[in-house]
């Protein structure tokens, strides 16, 4: 009876997979699928897991491996220190740089597996955190010019540019996995996502004389300041449940283990977003036509907007060999994740018949406070190694892709709509370390290096070579931004877990 209720919670996830497998339309709010992993043997191999050896992240790697941890165990991570140096040339214009050092502390893992009374049937709870990603910066640029061509004489430029970005997916669930034969298992998980962000992006640009008089024609004019500035803020918070399934098989007496695992898109629960935008543009001269430029101020802010936030469906193959002593493993993950269409964050209920000035015309036809966003089909892979060195030490090690699913070289708009502001890049991630053994405590202790590049990517603004007014653009006090963009990435990580309980 055991055994049969057993594949009644099976046939039910089945059916579950029924559902959502041909849902196809999905996205996530992290570019890069392969970042985070967690303080346990998998963060040693480099996620290379899929195939065998996932330990207490087998629920998130492959549900099936579960009923091969000997249980009950409790797993923790005590700690994870990284320290990231971000470089981006050329990001707020020509020889405007960008160069910021960052300390973070990786969100806790925790995980409980424990036996049923059907010794086939193994449970395991957890919380953890697939994506954890923080990002802010600020830059400041000042010059002095003639940029306003009406006036005679020079003017004090300046371009402010602030952006900040945190975004986290915390997961919370129970998997279980049930051994059909001593070479075969099946299993499933399932975990409430709950998703947050908080995003700004501001830039603001002015110009100004000194003095209390400007000159026009030799005609003496009051002092005036031209501004132009773009403000918007995002802040969300997404319920959905996520659906895993997995199996694993070995041979070849235990030394080929063969995984698969499915992770389906999100089913979504409830979520609610805060959004505002302020727009300024003030005493901009339009050279071309001899006037000035309508003054403008546009802020509007809409609060507990309806959120739509999905995750993309992906499925993992993994292979694991290990010598006959058992003293060494190889192991190999792949890992596709499907292409991304544009989707909406949300949808808005501000709408307008023309865009609020200066905004580009082709912006009035959309829902202005709306988000929206897309991404391309990736494939990651994994490499991992184990090597025996003596009874309570084991040395692993392994390298990952993190290639980023960015769609487009726009990072501000996605098909005429607004998308949150982010700048792409490939990352690859190289670990090593031990796993040391006392007793029936485990700890995982390494170092992870990190490393990310992208060239001639778009600038986010270009303060460099301004214009008073681009009557192309219908921009203000900057110039047209250009694809010379490099950003790189560098970042060295220190981790400690600890596995009580298991043999």
């Amino acid at each position: 009876m055991k055994t049969s209720k057993s594949l009644k919670i099976l046939r039910s996830y089945s059916l579950l997979l029924l559902l959502f497998v041909f849902n196809q339309n999905s996205f996530a709010q992290s570019d890069n699928y392969w970042s985070w992993n967690f303080n346990t043997m998998s963060m040693l191999m480099a996620g290379s897991v899929v195939g065998g050896n996932a330990d207490a992240s087998s629920i998130y790697y492959n549900p099936s491996l579960i009923t091969w941890d000997e249980g009950p165990s409790l797993t923790f991570s005590a700690s994870l220190l990284s320290i990231q140096s971000y470089e981006a040339e050329n990001i707020a214009g020509d020889g405007i740089d960008l160069d910021k050092s960052i300390v973070k502390i990786q969100p806790r893992f925790i995980s409980f597996n424990f036996k049923t009374k059907n010794e086939k049937l193994n449970i395991e709870a957890s919380v953890l955190t697939p994506v954890s990603e923080d990002m802010s910066y600020t830059l400041q640029h000042f010059d002095y010019m003639d940029l306003i061509e009406r006036t005679a004489g020079m003017e004090n430029y300046s371009g402010y540019l602030n952006y900040s970005r945190k975004y986290d997916d915390i997961y919370i669930g129970v998997g279980g996995s049930y051994r059909i034969t001593e070479r075969l298992s099946v299993g499933s998980s399932l975990f409430v996502s709950v998703k947050t962000m908080k995003y700004e992006y501001r830039q603001i640009a002015e110009a100004y004389q000194d003095a209390d008089t400007v000159y026009v024609d030799e005609i003496p004019e009051a002092r005036y300041i031209v501004e132009s500035s773009f403000e918007e803020a995002l802040n969300y918070w997404d319920l959905s449940l996520v659906l895993k399934l997995g199996a694993h098989y070995r041979l070849l007496n235990d030394q080929i283990g063969l995984g698969l695992n499915f992770t389906f898109p999100n089913i979504p629960i409830y979520g609610e977003a805060d959004v505002r935008k302020s727009l300024v543009r003030s005493n901009v001269y339009d050279n071309s036509a001899n006037q000035f430029t309508t003054n403008s101020v546009f802020v509007e802010m809409e609060e507990k907007a309806r959120t739509r936030i999905k995750s993309p469906f992906s499925a993992a193959f993994g292979m694991q060999f290990s010598t006959k002593s058992g003293k060494s493993t190889i192991s190999l993950t792949l890992e596709y994740f499907h292409q991304i269409d544009s989707y909406a964050l949300f949808e808005s209920d501000y709408a307008s018949g023309e865009a609020p000035e200066p905004w580009p015309g082709w912006v009035g036809s959309i829902r202005l406070m709306s988000y929206s966003n897309s991404a391309r089909a990736v494939t990651n892979f994994g490499l991992g190694f184990k090597q025996y060195i003596s009874p309570s030490i084991q040395m692993m090690g392994g390298f990952r892709t993190d290639f980023t699913s960015g769609d487009g070289d726009n990072i501000r708009f996605n098909q005429n709509a607004f998308k949150i502001n982010q700048v792409h890049f490939n990352k690859y991630h190289i670990t090593v370390g031990p796993e040391l053994k006392l007793r029936k405590v485990r700890m995982v202790t390494g170092v992870q290096y990190s490393f990310g590049r992208n060239e001639d990517i778009l600038q986010l603004v270009n303060y460099s070579d301004p214009m008073e007014y681009n009557p192309v653009s219908e921009k203000s006090l900057e110039g047209v931004r250009q694809s010379n963009s490099n950003v790189a990435i560098n970042e060295i990580s220190l981790f400690l877990g600890l596995t009580i309980g298991s043999d």
